[in-house]
């Protein structure tokens, strides 16, 4: 007799038909038990005749005869059996192979088969989907059973190997989606919706279906499949449920709800998916709702771990430039959950806490990091620095071991890059030679691994940041007369996200503008931003610089990465904003200042902004020119910004926002007297935060190829970044040293600032005899800005002695005064690191009172 999967599955489909007739034990030849009987038999016999595929095949078909069998024995009977025996009997069947999972892991491939063949068998489909009209508690049994069993032999597997989970190359073949399996899919989606929006009671194994829902999107590989069956919509529909009619929906289904959310994110198809269904609007609506108390209460582990949830998910589909807005104060007491995991999450060998594995944790800290306020409050968190540092030379040495360890060793290199953007840190993170062995190692790397690729380009951002990257360029002056005298050589910098304006842009400049034009989309390969070193080359070797600055471009690594390396080589920067309203970061500010600049979208037209633009960029060649053969010295004049004798002068509109022109000398220049050592600094009389630009200029005597700041408030931020000696190093070495300033000038500089800022106050030693000066001295000195100062109002020593006794000996008091003052102080100007910083300034006054 030929044995094939047809014959099997029709004798198995007779015996079915038979179940629990009275005729079913009647002994006769064509009995269907006696010929599946004989037909299996002769497979034992004969092995070879079988595939192993079809083999597979009948064990399926018999797995599902044995489950129908149980199933409509127990229905049949299920009057005479008590529930509480009913449940308790399933539980054992489930304990059992959870015990038989836990000791042969082997096993959890068949578990896993034998789960999906009756979650995806017709009489399961029809119940799913509310097509069935049958005894419901057993059919919630045998859903519960079989979706339970089925996600612990996918959590079993994923804990073997977390590669699993992360790999975006290997993906696992244990779950396809094919008809079958996109049917069950989309019947889980009708029957949670039942639940969700129906309140139907009767559905008791959504925690079981959940749990399966998470264990397999929490596989990279498969989130795919869930996206093409509409989770990303679904899950989204569920968090737009209402407060009042969500009452059946406790806090663990949130949870699951929220954390199937954030598994769908993670993958580059489920966040496209998310951020076209606007995610996060529905995603801050239910914050607003559910979340709110949470952050008030935070009673227990469930409640941390709906709030981590939640931020993780926040952090991955928010934009950068959204997320650099948010107050640090909402997010810190997550901040500090995360932190507090991460570590938990190093220290278990399973590299696990709570519901995460610790490279989700880090890929959080990774996306939080590109806020400098969240970086800076993480930082000075105690021994996390020192833990990243001892995590990031462990896994470049295992990197390549698994999947698992590559992803991890990239967001660390994500989170050291923004690190290498801080200043104070470039000192400490250059004294650790295995650190920048590693970094220079990863920087040369070729491979084509997505991971390898971001790694590569973190690498070679940090060693931007610590200067520790020469570029072998010659500079644009010695290739001038291969341009012509009369030519620039524009560069075009720009976030990829405003690639439309750039090229209409490039469209513009082209139709009068006569020089070369270097923009990567004309020059490069994509992807553009890998190609650093040519960017780099670009930079250097063009005349004008133009940044088309937006949010997205001073959220962007790369754009500042450009901008710094343009500022270094004392490059001729236009900025060009978008929007009338549109303000650049401080940062910006800092490195870019009072250059001149154009604006679209105000007042003006598109073509009056390019006729301005054009206007600019030849004026600065004009200046280039003039000043062509003048060396840095020579620049650092008494009268850089007053006509000479020769009265020369050059027109330049600053902005289309002020009046057109601007006269801005361009006149040969008058060096240092020799014997000079100090800037001879003339000073406004009004406060320093209220000078305007001009003003700033004027006292600081540099020209602003050398420094440019575009205001009061720009120039105390700048002093107060170079209050650390680290950072007066690093700004002295590395920028106006190459300037020509000399060290005694750096160094007056700072002190004049200083000088300025005190009013030349001298403390006294008894602080309960200060004056008003001295006070505002002492907030000064402890970098603390004058809206606290004006908010406490303090009159003399007496009373500030008097307020930090009442405040440092009250735990309480500390916090309500934290939240009193930052009510009191507008804008979101006052945060926990200077709260930090007074109380610790506070009670060094009350010691040295007493003493």
């Amino acid at each position: 007799m030929s044995i094939n999967n047809n014959t099997i599955q029709n004798s198995i489909h007779e015996l079915e038909s038979h179940l629990f007739h009275d005729n079913i034990f009647n002994e006769n030849e064509s009995h269907p038990l006696l010929l599946l009987h004989s037909q299996l038999q002769e497979i034992d016999i004969e092995p070879q005749l079988t595939t192993i595929d079809e083999k597979r095949q009948i064990i399926s078909l018999l797995n599902y005869f044995q489950i129908n069998y149980l199933y409509n024995f127990l229905d049949k009977y299920f009057s005479n059996i008590p529930l509480s025996i009913l449940k308790a009997l399933f539980d054992i069947i489930r304990f059992q192979m959870n015990i038989n999972m836990n000791i042969d892991q082997s096993v959890t491939d068949y578990y896993f088969d034998l789960s999906l063949t009756y979650l995806t068998g017709n009489s399961t489909i029809d119940y799913l989907n509310s097509k069935k009209e049958t005894n419901t508690n057993i059919d919630e049994l045998f859903l519960n059973l079989f979706s339970s069993i089925g996600s612990r032999s996918v959590y079993i597997k994923t804990n073997l190997s977390y590669s699993i989970c992360v790999s975006h190359k290997n993906i696992p073949t244990f779950f396809q989606l094919n008809s079958s399996t996109e049917h069950l899919l989309q019947s889980f989606i009708v029957y949670l919706n039942n639940l969700f929006f129906n309140n139907c009671q009767q559905y008791q194994s959504h925690n079981s279906i959940l749990k399966w829902l998470l264990t397999m999107t929490n596989i990279y590989g498969f989130v795919p499949y869930f996206v093409k069956t509409n989770y990303p919509n679904t899950v989204l529909q569920w968090m737009m449920i209402k407060r009042d009619q969500a009452e059946h929906i406790c806090i663990n289904l949130w949870f699951f709800i929220i954390n199937l959310l954030h598994n769908l994110a993670r993958h580059r198809m489920g966040g496209k998916a998310l951020n076209k269904l606007k995610a996060i609007d529905i995603l801050k609506q239910w914050k607003d709702q559910y979340i709110s108390e949470l952050l008030l209460k935070q009673n227990n582990e469930n409640d941390k771990d709906i709030l981590i949830a939640y931020y993780l998910v926040y952090a991955i589909l928010l934009e950068p430039k959204e997320l650099k807005k948010e107050n640090i104060s909402n997010i810190q007491t997550v901040l500090d959950y995360i932190l507090e995991r991460t570590v938990q999450a190093f220290n278990s060998s399973e590299l696990c806490f709570g519901p995460y594995n610790i490279c989700e944790y880090l890929n959080g800290l990774a996306k939080f990091v590109v806020n400098d306020k969240f970086l800076i409050y993480i930082m000075s968190r105690d021994n996390i620095f020192n833990l990243f540092i001892e995590k990031f030379l462990l896994f470049n040495n295992i990197y390549q071991s698994t999947d698992l360890n590559t992803i991890i060793c990239s967001s660390l290199y994500t989170i050291f890059w923004s690190i290498s953007f801080q200043a104070e840190y470039h000192a400490k993170l250059k004294s650790i030679e295995n650190f920048i062995q590693y970094v220079e190692q990863i920087s040369k790397l070729e491979s084509i691994d997505e991971h390898a690729v971001m790694m590569k380009r973190a690498a070679k951002g940090i060693l931007f940041n610590l200067d520790l990257i020469e570029m072998d360029v010659q500079p644009i002056e010695e290739n001038i007369n291969v341009i012509g005298n009369n030519q620039i050589k524009l560069m075009i910098s720009y976030a990829h996200k405003d690639a439309t304006f750039c090229q209409k842009l490039v469209t513009s400049l082209q139709e009068r503008f006569q020089g070369e034009i270097w923009v990567d989309f004309n020059k490069l390969s994509a992807p553009y931003e890998d190609d650093w070193e040519e960017i780099a080359k670009a930079i250097t070797q063009c005349n004008v610089i133009l940044m088309i600055v937006t949010e997205n471009y001073c959220s962007s690594k790369s754009c500042r990465r450009e901008v710094i390396h343009a500022d270094k080589r004392n490059k001729r920067m236009i900025p060009i904003y978008l929007g009338k309203d549109y303000k650049p970061e401080d940062w910006f500010e800092i490195r870019v200042g009072s250059a001149a600049w154009v604006r679209f979208g105000d007042k003006r037209n598109h073509d009056e902004v390019m006729e301005i633009l054009f206007k600019l960029i030849n004026a600065q060649d004009k200046i280039k020119q003039n000043n062509n053969d003048n060396t840095f010295i020579q620049k650092l004049q008494t009268n850089a910004f007053i006509a000479n004798n020769n009265n020369q002068t050059t027109q330049i509109p600053l902005s289309i926002d002020s009046n057109p022109v601007e006269t801005v000398t361009s006149s040969d220049s008058i060096p240092l007297s020799s014997n000079s050592n100090t800037l001879n600094n003339v000073t406004p009389t009004n406060p320093i935060e209220q000078w305007t630009c001009e003003e700033v200029q004027q006292w600081l005597r540099l020209p602003p190829s050398v420094l440019q700041l575009s205001s009061g408030q720009a120039l105390s931020v700048y002093m107060n970044l170079l209050l650390h000696e680290d950072a007066q190093y690093d700004e002295y070495e590395h920028r106006m040293r190459h300037h020509g300033v000399t060290r005694e000038q750096f160094a007056n500089l700072i002190s004049s600032y200083l000088c300025i800022h005190s009013n030349e106050s001298i403390l006294t030693e008894l602080p309960d005899q200060w004056t008003q000066k001295e006070i505002k001295f002492w907030f000064q000195q402890n970098h603390l800005s004058n809206y606290l100062l004006n908010i406490l109002n303090l009159m003399n020593g007496s009373q500030l002695i008097t307020y930090a006794e009442l405040l440092i000996n009250s735990p309480s008091r500390i916090d309500n005064e934290f939240i009193r003052l930052q009510n009191q102080i507008e804008n979101d100007l006052f945060h926990l690191d200077e709260y930090a910083r007074f109380l610790s300034g506070l009670k060094k006054l009350v010691k040295q009172s007493k003493l």
